[in-house]
């Protein structure tokens, strides 16, 4: 798609669901308590349906449920199985390249930006922690063995978020410090191209990784991710099938929006805040921002405000160490391991993180803590 189209995209949102958000907000006058309810029933991933909503968010649940016609069972299922194996190394990506690249793109990071959602407040990075958390969820909610199937969460997750999302409009739209220049909150090229960050973007994250997957393997991933983008409520068109033409618009999206902003340099800094605050002790600290730059190169990482070149010698030194272990591998092995090893101590703080004292709502698979050693 060439700039135009793409410009033109972010005049669209999602009609369905801004109309059935319109009507909750709208039906009557506006009520704090009826906000709070709205939200924190999305919010609760663990209700099938939320409970206490008028009747016609409840019809929007079912009559939206259902897997698209052109839904392939089978390459989900190898999607599901890819994500599987290299779980922990996916949803490291996340933090390394996928909402960097996201952060990247000034006007669509304005969002996050003025929601606070991913920013740190006086200091406090517990708000940070926790939506990055959700974040997480979300995709193992997603891409978890039947995680869109009849009775899985990928589903009922989406079909939430596709709800936030227009909420997340409406108040925005009404709001006076909301600039039409960046288009509408969350439009049609933001959901894409976040769509894009957590499908095309993680497979090319996992090929820097030193995993070799078959084009098999890639396209069924880009698959389970379109399937997806359909519950979110991203237009078919931009939900392209396989690999290659999905890595492409999503170049095409990052090209068109990729510019330096203060809510994406804010952004990626709590990111950072985040990763080094979840890896146990402080030996570690520089290793976020050493994978970070090495994921996302120096034009992104100059965007984000990161600095360039790369000047903390931590991660090269521990790579050195994978391969000095192992005299059997090579640079990209080492390199891999040391990823693997990131991603596995990641992944096991989040698992075992606690607010105020109560553990994190966080949910993983028997099956998968299985595969992940958890």
């Amino acid at each position: 798609m060439n700039s135009s189209e793409l410009r033109a995209l972010r005049k669209e949102t999602d009609p369905l669901a801004d109309e059935i958000v319109t009507k909750y907000f709208t039906e009557s006058a506006f009520d704090r308590q009826k906000t709070m309810i709205f939200f924190d029933a999305l919010s609760k991933n663990s209700d099938p349906i939320p409970s206490g909503l008028p009747d016609y968010l409840e019809k929007y649940f079912y009559e939206t449920e259902d897997l698209p016609s052109w839904a392939d069972k089978n390459k989900i299922a190898k999607g599901e199985q890819l994500f599987a194996t290299y779980g922990p190394q996916i949803l490291m990506m996340l933090c390394v390249k996928s909402l960097p690249m996201a952060y990247s793109c000034g006007d669509g990071a304005q969002v996050l930006y003025k929601t606070g959602r991913l920013i740190e407040q006086n200091g406090v990075i517990d708000g940070v922690n926790r939506r990055l958390m959700e974040t997480t969820q979300f995709v193992i909610s997603v891409a978890q063995e039947n995680g869109l199937g009849p009775q899985g969460k990928g589903i009922r997750t989406a079909q939430k978020v596709r709800l936030m999302h227009a909420s997340i409009r409406y108040f925005l739209g009404k709001g006076k410090d909301w600039d039409p220049a960046w288009g509408q909150p969350i439009n049609q090229e933001d959901m894409a191209g976040t769509l894009q960050s957590f499908s095309s973007l993680v497979i090319e994250g996992l090929a820097q990784s030193a995993l070799k997957l078959t084009q098999e393997e890639k396209d069924a991933y880009i698959h389970l991710w379109r399937v997806a983008g359909h519950f979110i409520g991203v237009k078919p068109e931009l939900c392209p099938e396989g690999y290659d033409v999905a890595h492409s618009l999503g170049e095409s999206i990052f090209n068109d929006q990729q510019k330096p902003s203060d809510a994406g340099k804010i952004l990626a800094k709590s990111l950072l805040d985040f990763m080094e605050y979840m890896l146990p002790g402080n030996l570690f600290d520089s290793l976020p921002i050493f994978f970070l730059q090495t994921y996302m190169g120096q034009k992104t990482s100059e965007v984000l405000g990161i600095g360039w070149p790369p000047k903390n010698p931590l991660g090269f030194f521990m790579e050195k160490i994978f391969q000095d272990v192992d005299t059997h591998v090579d640079g990209d092995e080492g390199f891999g391991k040391l990823v693997a090893y990131f991603a596995s101590k990641l992944l096991f703080s989040m698992d075992h993180f606690y607010y105020g004292g109560k553990k994190a709502r966080f949910w993983i698979p028997p099956s998968l803590r299985e595969n992940w050693r958890l």
